[in-house]
């Protein structure tokens, strides 16, 4: 089952990049005045109940400002994405909105 989870805290996040190198995850970054953030987080709940094992972690502007920089993250939302210490990351939103995305149906 696909999750989101939001990191709150510093520890958190360091918690979870520091399996990077070993694990396959995403993380958003978002924030919380942003609407296109917000159209983004919508498409983020219907996906996480799509078949998938997929994990985003949430990080917020407003609670981790801070975590933005490791990455060079200046706009948002952004994806970065982590596959066995490989990192890519999406910073337009028609990537990122496009990674929630439900896949179009197969005309049979």
């Amino acid at each position: 089952m696909r999750s989101l989870k939001p990191l709150i805290t510093e520890n958190s996040l360091n918690d979870v990049l520091k399996r990077r190198k070993v694990a396959s995850f995403s993380v958003l970054y978002v924030s919380p005045w942003c609407k296109y953030c917000d159209s983004i987080l919508q498409l983020a709940e219907e996906w996480k109940v799509r078949e998938g094992e997929e994990k985003v972690y949430i990080v917020d502007s407003w609670n981790l400002p801070g975590s933005f920089a490791t990455f060079s993250i200046t706009s948002a939302p952004s994806l970065v994405h982590f596959s066995r210490g490989r990192t890519s990351v999406d910073v337009e939103y028609p990537k990122v909105r496009d990674y929630f995305k439900a896949p179009r149906p197969r005309n049979a």
